[in-house]
Order: structure tokens, then sequence, then C-alpha cells
């Protein structure tokens, strides 16, 4: 099942009431169920992947994000946004398991792109950062420049949180993302995002 919008999450993170209502049960449970698995695991909430780039798990306060009060981007579908959260906040509903949309992918880096030209850190998280949120950093890595490739990018995020589990539906969408949109080479010459090029232009 690859239905986002079936627990009816909007685009400011927030559940309505009658997806309340009919998915409480299985609402309440993740929220309980996340940070317990997190506290058993004993891992770091989140890992900072490059200077100003942080990916990791659900934030369900203020405490639990960078101290650099960064801008947001939620990858779940089943995790509400915390009300304590920056008012820069973009979310890219997706199921766990499951992988962003080439096109979810490509408004996600450009939203990143744009936060970073103007010098604001980025926290991109999921539930538990291993998949969803590794899948989309993958991305914007290739796109900062960051990164060869999205293979590269997978190897760079390791290094920095090695119990990423990205699956094939990640690595799917991600080949598909970088075939339409970032060729890896040209004239030998890395390829910029078209964002970061065009507010560099805008700056001169």
């Amino acid at each position: 099942m690859n239905l986002p919008l079936l627990l009816g999450k909007s685009s400011d993170g927030i559940f309505p009431l009658w997806s309340m209502i009919i998915f409480g049960p299985f609402l309440f449970f993740i929220r309980l169920f996340v940070p317990l698995r997190r506290w058993k695991s004993r891992e770091p909430l989140y890992s900072e992947i490059s200077e100003g780039l942080y990916v990791g798990g659900w934030p369900s306060s203020l405490e639990h994000l960078p101290p650099c009060r960064p801008a947001v981007i939620d990858c779940t579908c089943e995790l509400p946004r915390s009300s304590a959260l920056p008012n820069a906040y973009l979310c890219v509903a997706t199921w766990d398991t499951r992988a962003p949309q080439p096109s979810q992918i490509e408004s996600a880096v450009r939203w990143v792109c744009r936060k970073r030209t103007q010098n604001v850190p980025v926290y991109i998280h999921c539930a538990f950062g291993h998949g969803r949120s590794v899948c989309v950093m993958c991305a914007v890595l290739v796109a900062l420049g960051l990164a060869e490739d999205w293979r590269s990018a997978e190897r760079i995020i390791r290094e920095k949180r090695p119990s990423i589990e990205m699956n094939d539906l990640h690595r799917k969408s991600l080949e598909e993302w970088s075939r339409h949109r970032l060729p890896s080479k040209r004239d030998g010459v890395s390829v910029v995002s078209s964002v970061i090029l065009s507010e560099r232009k805008h700056k001169v």
C-alpha cells in the first residue's frame, strides 16, 4: 500500500478530526512505538551529514531538533508535526518502507536548495532516520554538489549514520529522479541543481 493521503495528514503536518476519529488507535500506537523503539536502540536521534544538513528521526518536540533551529522536511504520513517546530516546514508524506515519488524528491531538493542559499540549516526526518529521509538526503547531496551520484551520497550518509536502511523502492525512486533531473557529469563538471544556479545568478 502506498496511499500517503489515506491518513489525511495535511501539508502543514496536522491530522484532521475525522482522521483522529477513524485512525485514532493506530496513530496513538505509532506515537508511542517510535519513541520506545528509539530508546531501545540507543541510536542518536539525528546525524549531521554535512554542514547545515541533518537527517534523523521524528522530532516530537523542539528539544529533539538540532540546536541550530533548522528548517524541517517531514517525510512521514503517520506522525504529526510538533506545534513547536519552526515555521519553515515541508511535508513529503510517505508511508514507512515506501519511497517518495521522484517529483516529491525534486520538490524537496528545490526547497532545500533555497534554504541553503539563505544559510538556513535543514533537518530531514522520517520516523527513525533510516529510509525515507535518507532517500531525500541522497538527492540533496547530489543537487548541492556534495556527492557525484545518489550511490556516493548513500555511502557518505552511512559513514555518519551506519544504521540507515534504504530499500529497493528508495533506490528505484532515486534512480528515476537522477535519470530525469540530474545527469552526473557535463564536460567533466558535476551538475548542480538549477535552483542553486538561478539563485547565484540573482545574487550577481
